[in-house]
């Protein structure tokens, strides 16, 4: 089941870049944020008072709730809804085949994740050489500010899924992704609004964008972060994201189908390298 949950979070955060470069197109990096986060929230609130039915209480809990949403969602979203504009849906996925190398760093930093291993030190390497492959030597015309961005973001996936765990597990995983979510959606609020966002130049964002987001916030963002926090809790961090070795390949596979872009020979040989990291450190990422 696990291994099932972890392929099924793969699709659906593949091909949120597919998503991500369409809802691009009409929203500036504040309002997508924003958008997607304040979406997410409400359907994951739905969840949660369907399942859960807990109130997040305590100072510690809510400062913990604040750091995952800064870390794995506002600096990241902000991040992505702006390197979207600078490179290709694919590239900016790749750029998330980083984040198990965080995420494992993190977790024994925090005390929280498995022990180093050879075979786990092997399968990282693996799966960190099949991104690079993948990725290989910037190509002309490619933003190095953007793939920048996407880096940043995934660390801060890593650390928000570093964060969630001690969380997820005293209020559930749909309460603390709908706290942390809505803590995310205020503060982007607040920023939106002081930079002259408003309901109008919203209304006014063409149709295909405003769909690609509504699927981003419901699927892409409320329901994958539901699966996501169940996995910390179930496996820890460090196996949640190893979804993000095959993210990579899903959102480059939805990029060539769906906006025409490019895949390279690199790619097919950077997921032989991928699938077999996964296989090795997904054998020792429990914690």
């Amino acid at each position: 089941m696990p291994y099932f949950l972890l392929g099924f979070l793969s699709l659906l955060w593949g091909s949120s870049f597919l998503l991500i470069a369409i809802a691009a197109r009409g929203f500036d990096p504040l309002s997508f944020a924003f958008a997607r986060v304040g979406i997410g929230a409400l359907l994951l609130w739905a969840l949660a008072l369907a399942l859960e039915r807990r109130w997040p209480r305590g100072l510690r809990l809510w400062l913990r709730l604040a750091g995952m949403a800064a870390a794995g969602q506002a600096i990241p979203f902000v991040l992505m809804g702006d390197a979207a504009r600078r490179i290709s849906s694919g590239e900016l996925a790749l750029m998330m085949g980083a984040a198990p190398i965080f995420a494992f760093a993190l977790s024994r930093w925090f005390g929280e994740g498995p022990r180093w291993t050879v075979l786990s030190l092997l399968g990282l390497a693996l799966g960190l050489v099949g991104v690079a492959v993948c990725v290989g030597p910037p190509q002309a015309g490619a933003s190095f500010l953007g793939r920048g961005e996407g880096l940043i973001a995934a660390f801060g996936y890593a650390l928000g899924a570093t964060l969630s765990r001690k969380a997820s597990r005293e209020v559930g995983p749909s309460t603390a992704a709908a706290a942390s979510m809505s803590l995310s959606a205020l503060a982007l609020a607040a920023v939106w609004r002081w930079n002259g966002g408003s309901l109008a130049a919203l209304a006014a964002i063409p149709t295909p964008s405003l769909e690609a987001m509504l699927a981003l916030g419901l699927f892409n963002t409320a329901l994958a972060y539901f699966l996501y926090f169940t996995l910390v809790v179930r496996r820890g961090a460090a196996f949640a994201t190893l979804n993000n070795y095959v993210v990579p390949f899903v959102g480059l596979l939805l990029g060539a189908i769906f906006l025409g872009e490019r895949i390279a020979l690199t790619a097919w040989i950077g997921l032989a390298l991928v699938i077999a990291g996964i296989a090795l450190t997904g054998r020792t990422a429990r914690a």
